[in-house]
């Protein structure tokens, strides 16, 4: 607004490949202008197509963890693990180890901006990671994507005094929505099952055995990485607690 008048200019932008061709593909709705550091960000609301839903019955097991990330098992038996939970736990007591230091020096707006940053960086990880899984999902014609149920996946993740501050920081609430979202625009269900001893029953002989460090080996012989046993039991399970069609 220039003496009381409303005047365009022009503003030199950044637009990645993705973007350009969401703007040229879907309708555009409204736009806001936000600040972040030393940047002008558009955020901008656009319909995005939903893809058919899958009618096949492949199905793809998620565990989701401090210390790996995600684990995904699939029907033929492929296997992907996810992300870096060492880089996760550092950057979280990064910036920790930073906020206390403004707290003690008393400046709250130092404090507000250091946490705004945290987030933005764990967020971009969560849409990474749950881009990925997403992704090999669709790799893998799958229609139904099941995750331990939310409510509890916090009491059943193994913890310990070094990444207790990582496990209640950790935010398996917001990866498991991006995944929902993710999913539901590929046409794919996702469903929450029990998470009762999804890290402890053998799927083979259906005992129930305490893991030992990152290895689970059961008095029958079956041996598998801790986190990867999750998935396997998480694609077996049939105790269903809710699910979340895509149509």
């Amino acid at each position: 607004m220039i003496n009381g008048k409303s005047k365009r200019i022009s503003v030199k932008t950044k637009i990645s490949k993705r973007q350009k061709s969401i703007f040229s593909s879907s309708k555009l709705g409204t736009m806001r202008i936000v600040v972040k550091g030393h940047d002008l960000v558009a955020q901008i609301v656009y319909d995005a197509k939903e893809d058919a839903v899958s009618s096949n019955d492949n199905v793809m097991g998620v565990d989701l963890g401090i210390k790996c990330p995600a684990v995904s098992y699939c029907p033929d038996g492929s296997i992907k693990f996810y992300g870096n939970g060492r880089k996760n736990k550092y950057i979280r007591r990064h910036y920790n180890n930073l906020r206390k230091r403004f707290q003690k020096a008393k400046k709250p707006k130092a404090v507000v901006k250091i946490n705004n940053k945290e987030q933005r960086i764990m967020k971009d990880i969560d849409h990474k990671l749950s881009r990925e899984i997403v992704n090999t999902a669709k790799a893998h014609d799958i229609s139904v994507i099941k995750l331990e149920r939310l409510q509890n996946i916090r009491s059943t993740t193994r913890t310990s005094r070094k990444n207790n501050h990582s496990l209640h920081t950790w935010s398996f609430y917001r990866l498991a929505t991006f995944i929902e979202y993710k999913a539901k625009l590929a046409g794919i269900k996702v469903e929450y099952v029990d998470p009762v001893y999804t890290s402890q029953i053998c799927p083979i002989s259906g005992r129930i055995q305490h893991a030992k460090d990152r290895n689970y080996i059961c008095r029958c012989g079956y041996q598998t990485h801790r986190d990867l046993l999750g998935a396997i039991n998480i694609y077996n399970s049939t105790e269903y607690i809710g699910n979340r069609y895509t149509a």
